[in-house]
C-alpha cells in the first residue's frame, strides 16, 4: 500500500505526533517504519536514530535501519543493523527478516530462505517472513513456488496490495496469467488508486491479446500517474497491437516526450527498448489500415 494517499496522510500524522513528543520512542519508531514503507528512506533513518538516542536496545529499531540501508545498497550498514538487532533480541523474527532482505539486495536467495524460513518458525504469523520466502524464490527463478508463499502472507493479511501485486508477478512468471489478472484486481479492488496494479493488470490482458480490456486498464493506471513514459508506452504498444496505429502514435509520443524530460524511463535501457516495440507494432497496424 506504498502508493495509497491514506498511507501518505496516517504517516504525516505520525510526524507531527512524533514531533510534539521527541521522547516518546514508540511514536518516532512508527514514524521511521511508515517513511521506510512509501519510500521516504532518509527520513525514515532519520527518525530511527531518534528512537535509538531514546532508547539505544530498541532492536526492531536496528531491524528496520538495516532494511533501509540495504534498499539504499549500502549492505555492509544493512548487515550489522541486522546482527545488532539480533544480539539484542535472539528470538527476533523482524531482525530476522530484515537480514534476509539485505542478503536478497545483495542477490543471494538461498541465504535469504534460510533467514525468512528461520522467522517464520519464531513467528509463524509474521506475514513479511512469507513475502521474503516469496521474492526470494522468485530472485532463484521458482516463480511457483513463491506464488505459494505469497498466497500464504496474503491469507495473513488480506489487505495488502504489495503481496496481492507479487502473486500477480509471480503468477504471470509461472504462465498463470488468468490467476494474475484475478490478484491483479484483487490489489485494485484494494485501493483503486494506485496505479501500479491497473498497469500490470494491462501489460498482462496485452500479453493474453486482450487488447481492448488492456486499453482500459492502461487508461486507470495512467490517470492515476499521467507522468510515467514506460506506462505510455507500453500503451502506445497496446494499441499497435490491436491495429490504432494512430491512437498508438500518440501514446509513443507522449512517452518519447516524457523520457526525454527523465520521468519514469524505468531502469537501464527499458524505455528504449518499450519504445522500439511499439513502433514496430505501430508500423504493422499502418500496414493492415488502422482498425478504427
Amino acid at each position: 500500500m506504498r502508493e495509497c494517499g491514506s498511507v501518505q496522510a496516517a504517516t504525516r500524522r505520525l510526524e507531527e505526533e512524533a514531533r510534539r513528543r521527541p521522547d516518546d520512542v514508540s511514536l518516532l519508531y512508527l514514524a521511521g517504519v511508515a517513511n521506510m514503507e512509501i519510500g521516504n528512506l532518509e527520513k525514515a533513518l532519520k527518525l530511527l536514530r531518534e528512537s535509538l538516542r531514546v532508547f539505544p536496545r530498541l532492536a526492531p529499531a536496528h531491524a528496520a535501519m538495516g532494511r533501509i540501508y540495504a534498499k539504499m545498497g549500502r549492505h555492509k550498514k544493512a548487515a550489522a543493523c541486522c546482527k545488532r538487532a539480533m544480539r539484542l533480541d535472539r528470538g527476533s523474527a523482524n531482525a530476522l527478516v530484515a537480514y534476509g532482505y539485505a542478503k536478497l539486495e545483495t542477490g543471494k536467495g538461498a541465504a535469504a530462505l534460510r533467514l525468512f524460513r528461520a522467522a517464520a518458525r519464531r513467528e509463524p504469523e509474521n506475514d513479511e517472513a512469507y513475502v521474503g520466502m516469496g521474492e526470494a524464490y522468485m530472485l532463484i527463478d521458482r516463480p511457483s513456488r513463491a506464488a505459494a508463499f505469497f498466497r500464504k502472507a496474503s491469507r495473513i493479511d488480506p489487505d495488502s496490495v504489495d503481496v496481492a501485486i507479487s502473486l500477480g508477478r509471480a503468477l504471470v512468471s509461472s504462465g498463470r496469467p488468468e490467476k494474475a489478472v484475478a490478484a491483479f484486481d484483487r490489489a485494485i479492488a484494494i485501493n483503486p488508486d494506485s496505479p501500479l496494479p491497473h498497469i500490470l493488470r494491462a501489460t498482462t490482458l496485452t500479453e493474453m491479446g486482450r487488447y481492448v480490456e488492456a486499453e482500459a486498464s492502461y487508461a486507470a493506471g495512467i490517470a492515476a500517474k499521467p507522468d510515467v513514459a514506460v506506462s505510455w508506452a507500453m500503451r502506445a504498444d497496446n494499441h499497435g497491437l490491436a491495429g490504432r496505429a494512430e491512437d498508438g502514435r500518440r501514446c509513443l509520443e507522449k512517452a518519447v516526450a516524457l523520457g526525454r524530460a527523465g520521468k519514469g524511463r524505468g531502469g537501464g535501457d527499458t524505455l528504449d527498448g518499450l519504445v522500439a516495440d511499439a513502433m514496430e507494432s505501430i508500423k504493422e497496424a499502418e500496414k493492415g489500415g488502422d482498425a478504427r
